[in-house]
């Protein structure tokens, strides 16, 4: 890849290839041969509406039926979110704020705040409103648009704290008596109906001409180890370029005539350029779910839309998958006999394509006749017109996708990331079920510091990597070099078909089952500082429906081998006596045995699968760890279950690494039945 600098007069003079300031711009990787030329967002939508305008672009459901807006209303719709907004108080290079469930709204005011020159910063409708604060006050959010009555009290309780924020416009009812009668509080519908005069327009044209490609249009917040998340800075450039790459690698596709479901959350970069901009790119129409989609709902949409393209996390997919096991499960012993053997020869034949083999005729007759079987399925589903099933933001597990299979729905794994603006491998043409495709066009993924088996940490160079981590120079140094090398914290490998295969993660991110990023480290903290009895918390959950947590309390130690001991500390016991607990030994307050011959794996597992210690201990921790869960961000940060495991971390039981960090790895093999305990 060649690094060309255009300076031509669409984009702004840059110096460096990163930045952390939204006042700065920066320089495009583009190589000789790159077809796809720079575009502020507002330029591709504009071209984008003229294009497809008599088509259905949006469709949603109101208290008076289906509503439909085709992609001339869009662009109408954009333009009047954009003096409203700048009616608001809008500021140039500020941000917009929307805390908000999926709904057209969304799609107005994102395109709407881009137009007018600001950046858009997503909030996720579950985080806390410390954890809203600290996005609004790191985006230099001058509005804030807020779904309900409910994000708007999380705003209201902190709009005291943020200087700069100006308006809040709540987007649907009810409202309180201060909504449209105290200053910078709006509702959507009264702003929406208002005319604007022509200075107001003359502004909008202003500010519109006035922004590059290669300046900050999208803040995506993305947890870390610990602490607040950190701001994505993604560029109208990468946005834009690789939704025209994901595009050009979609197989099947109609332009005009694709449709899709917006369920996943839009403050994640998949839902953005897949419901968004992916969606407008193929002048494909979009129909939203409604705010219970992840709890069953979205079946309905589904039913309504008959998506012909479908992106889901490998949780939705597990829904889908216990869905249909329970609806099998009551019908007739012969039709479960019947559906059984249509999977089978399904996936026999989808497995057959994978691998390149030549269906005999008997084969190609028999899948056609198992297919038939099949349609009712997927028509449950209203999947019956999909084409397409891509999956990713967590690993697929080999059963969920053989499942697939044998429902005629192969899945397709994606990989990405915020940093990259979205998918940089697409397993589009499916050649294998343990990869996750390879490179899209433009991008150059290689692996760092390969181990003698070839594995190490996937780095990869493209055009549409981010810019930086806003006012964050020191963490953007360390993820992004100046050669372009951005390093994704994932360890993996390339196979001999340049196939992508991710096989862990370097860094201690816990990515549960639907996709959600959880810095482990900050709630085993909150978890600590709420039970001081606690010495050790960790954290499970990856790959997992919910979060759980493995507890050690606090305990005296051999000072010379750094064994374990049976007698508690005394904060330990103070706390327990607190909550009119008397022990003083480990053993007597879990009913184990008191001589565990530590290190052994297996005694300390045993003893901690026979752990029958008093209710009140059990209730006092369960309070504590309450505690810690009203300051999780969000719901999926929250922890469901604990279990008590009967010694704490040491180097001489292995927990612990030279250094003193857990060895995460060894707790796991460690207590692997207690943990599965756990989620049953």
């Amino acid at each position: 890849m060649n690094d060309v600098t255009l300076n031509d007069g669409k984009l702004k003079p840059a110096s460096s290839y990163t930045s952390t300031s939204v006042h700065e711009a920066v320089k495009l990787r583009i190589s000789e041969d790159n077809t796809v030329e720079p575009q502020t967002v507002p330029e591709y939508f504009r071209e984008i509406c003229k294009k497809f305008s008599k088509l259905p672009a949006l469709v949603w459901e109101t208290s008076d039926g289906w509503q439909t807006a085709t992609y001339a209303d869009y662009e109408q719709r954009v333009e009047q979110a954009a003096l409203m907004l700048l009616h608001a108080g809008l500021e140039e290079r500020s941000s917009v704020g929307i805390l908000a469930f999926n709904c057209p709204e969304w799609f107005f005011a994102e395109l709407g705040a881009l137009r007018a020159g600001a950046i858009v910063a997503g909030i996720y409708p579950s985080n806390s409103a410390e954890a809203v604060h600290h996005s609004l006050e790191t985006s230099d959010a001058t509005v804030c648009v807020v779904d309900d009555d409910k994000q708007m009290a999380k705003v209201r309780a902190i709009k005291h704290r943020l200087p700069r924020l100006k308006a809040v416009i709540q987007l649907h009812g009810p409202y309180e008596s201060f909504v449209n009668q105290e200053p910078g509080y709006y509702s959507w519908q009264q702003l929406e109906k208002q005319s604007f005069d022509q200075h107001l327009k003359e502004e909008l044209l202003r500010r519109e001409n006035a922004i590059y490609p290669n300046e900050c249009c999208m803040l995506v917040f993305t947890s870390g180890t610990v602490g607040m998340p950190k701001a994505v800075m993604l560029s109208h450039d990468s946005v834009v370029y690789d939704t025209r790459i994901v595009a050009r690698n979609m197989p099947h596709v109609v332009v005009g005539a694709e449709r899709m479901v917006s369920y996943l959350p839009l403050s994640h970069i998949a839902a953005q350029i897949f419901d968004i901009y992916l969606a407008m790119s193929l002048g494909g129409c979009v129909y939203f779910a409604d705010k219970d989609a992840l709890k069953g709902t979205v079946v309905r949409t589904f039913q309504k839309a008959r998506p012909t393209s479908m992106f889901g996390v490998p949780r939705v997919f597990e829904k889908f998958q216990e869905r249909l096991i329970a609806a099998e499960a009551k019908a007739k012993p012969y039709s479960r006999l019947l559906l059984s053997k249509a999977r089978e020869a399904v996936a026999e034949h989808q497995l057959n394509t994978i691998a390149g083999k030549q269906s005999s005729i008997y084969g190609t007759a028999k899948y056609w006749l198992a297919s038939r079987l099949i349609r009712p399925v997927q028509q449950l589903l209203g999947l019956d017109q999909c084409h397409t099933f891509f999956t990713g933001g967590a690993p697929v597990s080999p059963e969920l996708k053989h499942f697939f299979l044998g429902l005629d729905m192969p899945l397709g794994d994606l990989y990405g990331m915020s940093e990259t603006a979205g998918a940089i491998t697409m397993h589009t043409q499916i050649t294998n079920l343990y990869s996750s495709g390879q490179p899209v066009m433009g991008t150059e993924v290689k692996v760092f510091e390969p181990d003698v088996n070839g594995c190490g940490e996937i780095v990869i160079r493209s055009r549409s990597n981010f810019m930086g981590y806003l006012n964050q120079r020191d963490k953007t140094d360390e993820t992004i070099g100046e050669d372009g090398w951005l390093h994704t914290g994932d360890i993996g490998s390339i196979d001999g078909h340049g196939n992508v295969v991710i096989s862990g993660r370097l860094k201690e991110l816990i990515i549960t089952a639907g996709g959600e990023n959880i810095p482990p480290v900050h709630i085993e903290e909150l978890i600590k500082r709420e039970l001081s009895c606690v010495s050790n918390a960790l954290l499970i959950g990856d790959h997992r429906k919910y979060l759980t947590v493995l507890l050690a309390l606090k305990t005296k130690s051999d000072p010379e081998t750094g064994r374990p001991l049976d007698a508690l500390r005394e904060e330990t016991i103070e706390w327990l006596q607190a909550h009119d607990l008397h022990q003083t030994k480990l053993s007597e307050l879990l009913s184990i045995p008191a001589d565990l011959k530590l290190p052994n794996d297996s005694n300390a597992l045993s003893a901690a699968l026979k752990i029958n210690a008093e209710p009140k201990l059990y209730e006092a921790l369960e309070a504590g760890i309450k505690r810690a869960n009203e300051q999780a961000i969000s719901n999926a940060q929250r922890v469901q279950k604990f279990a008590l495991i009967p010694h704490e971390f040491s180097l001489l039981t292995g927990e612990l690494g030279p250094t003193l960090k857990i060895r995460r790895n060894i707790v796991h093999a460690k207590y692997a039945e207690l943990i599965e305990r756990l989620y049953k």
